[in-house]
């Protein structure tokens, strides 16, 4: 997938956002690259299918017919069809929502990767939730994804070079998950930009819910030469085969109330609901032996009287059942699984649905969180924390020691702390809105205003008028001149765009929690050193003369802790995330809660967020387990 160049040159260089793809490198160092890629790939795949159940003894029967009747692909033999497929292989599978697309695209990675030969393009899945076209061309969102999503690529524009060099040698195989989640009025400018993006012998797999993408059809031709699937309902026999599996006589006894109900009833709800692969592979989940749940509820025509019904019942008991055991796979780098309050575990989860539909997104990302709630009331609880932290230890130390507390340091102390909650203030709205730098600039700039401001006043008010006046001024600016430097340190951190050096959010949090480290420890000599220029040029040195070293370095690492939070995406996502935790709305151990989630089958991970199972899932939690009141979509 690349934009067509002819003539001597030693790059090309594609504007928009700028990717130099350099083309002296020989075939053997791109095939090493590719090789690295391919593992990843696969590693990761073959986990999330482990997590997600696809290995297993029943494997789900989903069966996809072409367009115009041509033939059926069966799940069995899905990688070996689409390698049979023509020049430029490429392939729309459709369905409803909860056929099973994404499940088959996941197989597809995964068996083209455990069979790829040198040469063959590497199949990588990707979510187009989050792409916006009008922004953002293709050729430019996948090199970006892939350097996003993989680190073997290598880092920053290194890795988008690299991601760039592979489409251009033909050995990517984009698989585009979810065009249906993309807004309306978007699709069809995506499909466009799609077929605009592809060479005559660029192969691509595109995932969507079938109304969707015919609705596409009325204004567009759809993908060029591409061959289209339907899914296909799942057949009563394969629901009973699929419900038995490993059969038993056991097994079937459990399941003899349903078997019958189908039999008798083959177009009736309960039947309607079993032919979806999701809602089907539901209730194999939710009525497990181990479950301790039975599996007649389901014929119990009182509570469950319409395939809607039956599809709500089933979401909710998959989040009852989920918490309430240990999952059954559990990745080798996982925590140990804990248990957790089912109910309070659901609260939390319809809170997360209910922030990811905020954001319109299917993708929970955790350096996300802050965006919740306005963005002045993290930057003024963490303030009010800042100047209440920062009191405290000099109050602490001052007991502590047998002193007298100096209530002039305190005050004058706190000046430098006030500095650094306005730059915060700002920042944390100049990040909920993702404004051009410039404003994040002229933010600092205002908010140094405002902190010189409350240095002057607090030296003003801690020594009781008897400070000169433009001495004091021009220290306060000296002080702070000393700490906006920093600010834009922090501000040089948060103009990198979330660079994932790992598959793994919980890798990557820890990445971001160390990057800010080194501004924290010059932060708190800067302090320290605008503290003291104060205190020399308006006499508080004089006033408070006896001042102890354990005031000192108390100041020191609270200006430490304070610029280490204030810097960093992390630093953001705590707070946020303490004040939703204090809420309630939370657990405290959030990441730790997530992932259980995706090892008990109610989360997914793709790359380094994660997702609802299914979207269903997710609306099934921000409507807050409300009864159905209508058909299911």
């Amino acid at each position: 997938m690349h934009n067509e160049f002819s003539g001597n040159a030693e790059s090309v260089v594609q504007a928009g956002e700028i990717h130099v793809h350099h083309s002296d490198a020989r075939p053997d160092e791109v095939e090493r690259l590719a090789q690295r890629l391919a593992r990843a790939v696969a590693g990761q795949w073959k986990a999330e299918a482990a997590v997600r159940g696809l290995f297993g003894a029943a494997p789900l029967p989903i069966a996809w017919e072409m367009a115009g009747g041509q033939g059926v692909w069966s799940a069995a033999r899905f990688a070996d069809r689409y390698r049979q497929l023509p020049t430029p292989r490429r392939l729309v599978i459709l369905g409803s929502a909860g056929a099973g697309k994404t499940t088959m695209a996941v197989l597809l990675v995964h068996e083209l990767l455990a069979h790829r030969a040198v040469g063959d393009p590497i199949p990588v899945l990707l979510s187009l939730g989050a792409w916006d076209p009008a922004a953002e061309h293709l050729t430019n969102w996948l090199p970006r994804r892939l350097a996003e999503e993989y680190p073997v690529l290598g880092t920053g524009a290194t890795a988008a070079a690299n991601a760039g060099r592979l489409l251009d040698a033909g050995l990517i195989l984009p698989v585009l998950d979810g065009l249906d989640e993309l807004p309306q009025r978007r699709r069809t400018e995506a499909l466009a930009k799609i077929n605009q993006a592809l060479s005559d012998h660029d192969p691509l797999v595109l995932t969507c819910r079938t109304d969707e993408y015919q609705a596409l059809l009325n204004g567009s031709d759809g993908l060029y030469a591409a061959t289209v699937l339907r899914a296909r309902p799942v057949a009563p026999e394969d629901v009973r085969r699929y419900l038995l599996a490993p059969h038993s006589a056991r097994r079937e006894a459990r399941w003899r109330p349903v078997l019958d109900r189908l039999a008798a009833e083959p177009h009736g709800p309960l039947a309607d609901a079993l032919a979806s692969p999701l809602l089907l592979s539901l209730a194999r989940t939710a009525y497990a032996p181990e479950s301790g749940l039975d599996p007649a509820e389901l014929v119990d025509t009182a509570r469950l009287s319409s395939a809607a019904a039956i599809e709500a019942h089933l979401l909710d008991a998959l989040l009852s059942t989920a918490f309430r055991s240990e999952p059954a796979a559990r990745n080798a780098f996982a925590w140990r699984a804990r248990h957790w309050d089912e109910a309070k575990s659901r609260r939390w989860l319809v809170f997360l649905a209910q922030h990811m539909k905020r954001l319109k997104t299917r993708d929970l990302a955790w350096w996300q969180l802050e965006q919740d709630g306005p963005a002045s009331e993290n930057a003024w609880t963490f303030g009010a924390a800042a100047w209440g932290c920062f009191s405290l230890a000099i109050i602490v130390a001052a007991v502590v020691g047998g002193r007298a507390v100096p209530w002039g340091f305190v005050w004058s102390g706190g000046g430098p702390i006030g500095a650094m909650c306005c730059i915060a203030l700002w920042r944390g709205g100049a990040v909920r809105k993702r404004p051009h730098y410039r404003s994040k600039y002229s933010s600092v700039a205002v908010g140094g205003s405002l902190a010189t401001a409350t240095m002057f006043v607090v030296a003003w008010v801690a020594t009781g008028g008897r400070v000169p006046v433009v001495p004091t001024a021009l220290a306060c600016v000296v002080a702070l001149g000393l700490l906006v430097p920093n600010a834009m340190m922090s501000i040089y951190w948060d103009r990198k765009q979330v660079d994932v050096e790992s598959v793994s959010p919980a890798v990557l949090m820890a990445r971001e929690r160390r990057a800010p480290l080194t501004v924290a420890a010059v932060s708190a000599i800067l302090v320290l050193v605008g503290t003291d220029v104060v205190h020399e040029v308006t006499g508080l040195s004089r006033v408070n003369d006896d001042v102890p070293l354990s005031f000192r370095i108390a100041q020191c690492v609270m200006a430490f802790a304070l610029w280490a939070i204030i810097a960093s995406r992390w630093g953001a996502y705590q707070v946020t995330h303490a004040r939703l935790a204090l809420r309630g709305k939370l657990p405290w151990r959030l990441m730790r809660f997530l992932d259980d989630a995706h090892q008990r089958g109610v989360m997914r991970q793709e790359g380094s967020v994660y997702q609802f199972r299914h979207a269903r899932l997710q609306e099934r939690l921000v409507a807050g387990g409300r009864n159905p009141e209508g058909p299911g979509r």
